[in-house]
């Protein structure tokens, strides 16, 4: 693996696919994308260095011949890490920005709209709830 140059070219492929995959689960949750300007190219939040080595890592060892060193405890490794990263996609993780000063706000479930009831509330207004007023 250390001599011949296609591990490294594999390597290398793996990273940028790797980082990409970790780079558009942190934009794709909607308060993250407020920090695109301030993350360089290329990089991918420290919260998440853990998680993106042990993908990468099962994602090397997995193109290998022979299969003597994906074992059960890489092979979880590398599911937990696709579930922390589902975990930032749905903003269950927060992932602070580049300075590391700044938190996005977690928005309502609806995008960040503020919540109106369907329909008035008359039972609020004082009215019985057997619709006293009808």
């Amino acid at each position: 693996m250390m001599t011949d140059p296609a591990s490294s070219v594999d390597m290398a492929n793996i990273v940028k696919s790797v980082t990409s995959l970790v780079r558009g689960k942190v934009f794709s949750w909607q308060p993250n994308q407020t920090m695109l300007g301030q993350v360089l190219p290329g990089t991918i939040p420290d919260e998440l260095l853990g998680p993106a080595i042990a993908i990468a890592r099962f994602k090397f060892l997995t193109h290998l011949p022979g299969t003597q060193l994906i074992t059960r405890e890489r092979s979880a490794d590398k599911d937990e890490a696709y579930g922390c990263l589902d975990d930032v996609a749905a903003g269950k993780m927060i992932v602070l920005s580049p300075n590391g000063l700044t938190v996005p706000s977690n928005p309502a479930a609806s995008d960040g709209e503020p919540y109106f009831k369907p329909y008035p509330d008359w039972q609020s207004a004082g009215t019985p709830a057997w619709g006293g007023y009808w």
